[in-house]
This record gives structure tokens, sequence and C-alpha cells, in this order.
């Protein structure tokens, strides 16, 4: 059995994306032992993921923090005895586990991550294709999401709409208030039940949102990672800012709305057919700042190119046949 472990990412986002390597390491490595590399917020997503065998948790704030915590970090990794580093972080840490290592393809900044993920594997003739970010949710944590939704009064005759207004960096927020719009369209013209998500520090905005809406929505405010995945796998629909749980829409192969501004689209946007970016077409010279480009640097406190996408274009991109196919 080879024994293979994937230098993956901290951000939920990231470590998302990155399990589109697994599938084409399970083909081309039969049996393979598959243990990802990734930071503690994403471990609570990965570590029951069946598609995973191991999680081990990089804590580059705890543990792991400066050179004497990664020198601990190498000394577990080369205890683990691995055959093969697949480094997608781009690690020098990597290159010290004492394995093969397969490491980042130099190209185009401006390559989706996923293709350059993809590439890494590519280079040593590893078949990729059909390869995508994917996440398995069990039979008990499906079961689990349509008990709190029936709970909540929601029957799976009505349309479910996700929506996240929240996000990492305020520099990526559509205002609340245009959220709260879309869900009264939704609920109005649709007949939608809206599902409002939150992340630990999101409370304040999903109130906010709320609070805005013609007809309450259903609140969402489990700090499980599997749970809300499973949650979003229910939906018709899921609209929100460039975050993980976008990502994680993705995986779970629910058809995504994202609103993109500040951050290139072209880098991180949702991956699959499914996705659907809006943007404003507002350019100001400065856009995507993220990443490089002195992201934030403007100082302003929100970003006049998100600003400027209206309620109508995220209601006509909601609109397309391959999002609403099920209501048609």
């Amino acid at each position: 059995m080879k024994k293979i472990l994937v230098f993956s990412f901290s951000f939920i986002g990231d470590a998302v994306l990155s399990t589109a390597v697994i599938q084409p390491l399970r083909r081309h490595f039969l049996n393979a032992h598959i243990t990802f590399l990734v930071g503690p917020r994403a471990s609570d997503l990965l570590a029951t993921e069946p598609n995973i065998d191991a999680v081990i948790v990089y804590d580059n704030r705890g543990e792991h923090a400066g050179w004497r915590g990664r020198l601990r970090l190498v000394k577990t990794l080369r205890h683990d005895k691995f055959d093969l580093i697949v480094n997608l972080r781009d690690s020098l840490t990597a290159r010290c586990v004492g394995a093969e290592h397969w490491g980042m393809v130099r190209g185009d900044s401006n390559r989706h991550a996923v293709t350059r993920y993809l590439e890494v594997l590519q280079k040593r003739d590893v078949d990729t294709i059909g390869a995508h970010p994917h996440l398995q949710l069990t039979e008990g944590e499906l079961t689990a999401a349509h008990g709190f939704l029936a709970e909540a009064g929601w029957t799976s005759e009505q349309l479910l709409i996700g929506i996240h207004p929240g996000g990492n960096w305020v520099h990526k927020l559509w205002d609340a208030a245009n959220y709260a719009r879309v869900a009264n369209a939704l609920v109005e013209k649709r007949n939608a039940t809206i599902l409002l998500f939150a992340g630990p520090n999101e409370r304040e905005l999903q109130t906010q949102v709320a609070n805005l809406m013609d007809v309450p929505p259903i609140l969402v405010q489990t700090d499980n990672l599997r749970h809300l995945a499973a949650l979003i796998s229910t939906c018709d629909v899921y609209i929100g800012n460039d975050t993980g749980p976008m990502h994680i829409a993705s995986a779970v192969d629910t058809p995504v709305v994202a609103l993109f501004g500040s951050t290139n689209h072209l880098r991180s946007g949702p991956y699959g057919e499914k996705g659907t970016v809006v943007q404003s077409g507002i350019d100001l010279g400065c856009n995507p700042c993220h990443p490089g480009r002195n992201p934030g640097g403007c100082g302003a406190g929100s970003c006049e190119v998100i600003a400027g996408i209206t309620v109508e274009q995220v209601l006509a991109a909601v609109k397309r046949p391959i999002i609403l196919e099920t209501s048609s």
C-alpha cells in the first residue's frame, strides 16, 4: 500500500478545492492510503470524509508556529514514513519529509486553483479527466439535514434557496439589504423557502438580513461543517460571496450563484458547470485586489466593485435553466 500525504490548506475553501486530487490519485495508485495535512478549521470538515483515510492537523498558530513548530511537524511526518508527498501549497516543509515529492507547476497565476492542483498530477502522467472537488456525505449526515429542515417546517415541494451573506473579509461582502431583497423576491415569485447561513462570527449579519426579510427564513447557526455541507446539499440553489461555504456548495453538487468584486473569480470562482459568477462590470483599475495588489489598500470600508452588483443581476442568474431546472 502506497502512503500518500497531500499538503492541503488551512482555509476551508482551499481545502475543499484540494479534494479534486483524491479520485485521480486513487485510480493511479490502487489501494493507496491517502492522508491530508490541513489547518484546524478545515480538519473539522475533512476528518470524517469517507474518501480520505486520515487527516493530520497543521496548526501554524499553535504547536507548529515558528521554526521550532515546523521542525516538530517534520519530525511527526517523517515518523509516518510516507512514500509520496503531493505538495499543493508549495511548502518548503514538504520537501523535508524525506519522501518522493510532487510540487506545483509554474504558470499563469490566473488559472483556477483546481487547474493548478490537477497539473501537479498531470505532470506525472496521472489521468485527471473528470476530476473535481467533491465531498461525500454519509446517509447519517443527510438524514440529520432533512430532519433539521422538517423540524423547521420545510417540505420537499418547496424550492429551497441557501443564502450566505457573510465572508472573512469585508471587501468581499455584498450589502445585507440586497441579500434581503433577493430573498424577498424569491419568496414572493417562486414561493421559495430561504435557508440563511452564517459563520460563527456572522450571527449579527445573519440577524440583520433576517430582520429585513418579509418572511422569516430558516436560520442555520451550526459550527459543524459536515452538517453545514449536508444542509447546503439539500438546496436547489446556493447564493453567496467568495467564501469557503461557496466551494462546499460546488463540492456537494449544489448550483451556485457567486458574487465577486475584489477577489479574482478566475482563480477562486465556483468550479464546474453549475457555478455562475455575478460581477458588476465596474472597473476601478485596482480590482481584483486579492490576492496580491495590496488587498484592501484603498482604505475603504467596502468595495464599490461588488457594491455595484444589482439585485436584478443576481435574480437573473438564479433563473438560469441549469439552476432552476427542478422548478421549471
